[in-house]
């Protein structure tokens, strides 16, 4: 292998690659050599330096890539990643893992057949009150968890200024395994996943409250219940505005722990206090991707894709849940 790993990207319609393209492009082992996705969408990236294939099939079996960067649509990045990871290529799938769990343990059997990487990229993992709330949790100092919330969002792709290549396929079911309940209550499913475990039953409402225009979803609420608790996990479309409240927020019996605007903060009662943001090592997913690649480390906590799979089931279980009304077991 050369000194340099050789990197490359299947998928432009997933508005977070952007980010991860810049954050691959200044790590010093790593070399991005091509990219794939249509020729309408491929004119966006302008780097001269990158073979480009309108045809990731194409770029799989003229390409030979050290790893790939997955960020299509949530249908087809499963697609390519059980291809890629069936060519011996380990994948970065961005958030979320899959549509749904069925094709979230396609993926994770192609993973563990060709015994490569599969990490999927949550941004949030990248933030210091993730890892400061696990390091909390595992001290015991809050005592006994009974309650977890989350609430993720925005007014709306469209409304924020997403790309039709992005929104068109966030709005579509198919391809996106919901609408706000996908984007945004996934995020909640995979903490609370990580942190709590897998829930004994979920209950969920989803519905287009604000929108005039046809989505599968910009609001809902999931309910779900562990055999101490209880942890609630919102995604919308459909805020405008910020309440200025904790979240995520967790709370046991000795105390409340709390995310405010990037910081964490500690109530036992009698006391108040904000903690220290604690170092996140690696800081980007390049960084840990690289690591990956060299075998000093596997994908952990939420970048595990056994933990994204379950939070896919839950996803699942919330969606069948607000067609039947009753609460499903994941």
């Amino acid at each position: 292998m050369s000194s340099q790993f050789k990197i490359g990207i299947a998928g432009l319609t997933h508005g977070h690659v952007w980010g991860l393209i810049e954050k691959f492009k200044q790590h010093p082992e790593i070399q991005l050599i091509c990219a794939a996705e249509s020729d309408e969408v491929l004119q966006k990236l302008e780097d001269p330096n990158l073979h480009k294939y309108s045809d990731w099939q194409e770029m799989l079996k003229s390409e030979t890539l050290d790893g790939l960067i997955v960020t299509s649509d949530n249908k087809t990045s499963s697609q390519i990643a059980i291809q890629a990871l069936s060519q011996g290529i380990p994948c970065i799938v961005e958030k979320a893992m899959a549509r749904n769990s069925a094709d979230a343990d396609d993926m994770l059997a192609a993973a563990s057949k060709s015994g490569k990487t599969l990490m999927i990229n949550w941004p949030i993992a990248w933030t210091p009150w993730l890892t400061g709330i696990h390091d909390e949790l595992q001290s015991g100092k809050l005592g006994k968890i009974f309650h977890f919330k989350m609430r993720q969002g925005h007014s709306g792709p469209k409304e924020i200024g997403c790309g039709p290549e992005f929104y068109g396929w966030l709005y579509q079911e198919e391809l996106n395994g919901g609408g706000a309940i996908a984007d945004f209550c996934g995020y909640g499913a995979v903490v609370s996943r990580w942190l709590l475990g897998m829930p004994e039953s979920v209950y969920a409402l989803r519905g287009n409250y604000t929108k005039d225009y046809e989505v599968p979803d910009d609001h809902a609420v999931c309910l779900l219940k562990y055999p101490f608790g209880s942890a609630v996990l919102e995604g919308t479309w459909a805020t405008k505005g910020w309440d200025p409240s904790g979240n995520p927020v967790i709370h046991g019996s000795n105390g409340t722990l709390s995310v405010f605007e990037g910081k964490l903060k500690l109530n036992m009662g009698s006391e108040a206090f904000e903690l220290p943001s604690p170092e996140v090592s690696p800081s980007n997913p390049a960084e840990y991707f690289v690591e990956c690649l060299k075998g000093i480390r596997k994908p952990e906590g939420i970048l595990d894709p056994k933990i994204a799979a379950d939070a896919c089931r839950i996803i699942d279980a919330a969606k069948a849940s607000a067609i039947s009304g009753c609460a499903v077991k994941p």
